[in-house]
């Protein structure tokens, strides 16, 4: 347990963090949200606090399912500072990048965007060490985030979520993603993750 503990301290920090935001919710909503207007007059910080406060129960547990499952997989690709490192830059870059090219949009909330930014950095850097099942991993996600755009398909999870999901967070974290999964040197990538899980054997007792 403490093992556990002490991997995944960064994951469960901001579980509690995100848990905490719901249970203030609207009051959290207020302080933490992305607000174009209030970002501009230099509440700067909601460019990071955005992303851990959300709609609503199910958009909580939704986004922390998703940093868990990608935690569980991917984490051991990094070392635990520059893990650490990825995620709170993806925060941050995934909102700035909204702010300054998406004017239209006024207010967010969550961390898809950032988590899209994630699975597309780990699978682009597992994939230049030769783990070509992430290549297909980054292919389907791309699908699942470009295919409605193009076909013009609205998103059916907007009423379960309780607002509207914006989709323009998702496609700029992906294609941030694979910009860092490119850039970050080879050489302080620990190994494949997610190939080590697959060949990974149940352990005899």
């Amino acid at each position: 347990m403490t093992q556990f503990l002490k991997k995944y301290a960064f994951a469960l920090a901001l579980s509690h963090i995100c848990i905490i935001s719901y249970l203030l919710l609207p009051q959290s909503n207020l302080w933490m949200a992305y607000d174009r207007v209030l970002v501009d007059s230099g509440q700067w910080w909601r460019l990071i606090t955005a992303n851990l406060v959300h709609l609503g129960g199910w958009h909580t547990v939704m986004n922390l399912a998703s940093l868990w499952l990608i935690s569980f997989i991917f984490q051991p690709l990094l070392k635990p500072s520059y893990w650490i490192g990825w995620v709170l830059f993806l925060y941050f870059v995934n909102i700035l990048a909204m702010h300054l090219w998406t004017p239209h949009i006024i207010h967010y909330v969550g961390m898809s965007g950032a988590l899209y930014g994630l699975i597309a950095a780990c699978a682009t850097a597992e994939l230049r060490l030769g783990v070509k099942i992430s290549g297909l991993l980054l292919i389907i996600v791309g699908i699942k985030i470009f295919l409605p755009q193009i076909i013009g398909v609205e998103s059916e999870y907007d009423d379960f979520l309780g607002g509207a999901v914006v989709e323009e967070s998702h496609i700029i974290g992906f294609i941030q993603g694979i910009i860092l999964g490119l850039l970050w040197p080879k050489q302080l990538l620990n190994g494949p993750a997610l190939q080590a899980i697959l060949k990974a054997k149940p352990s005899n007792k």
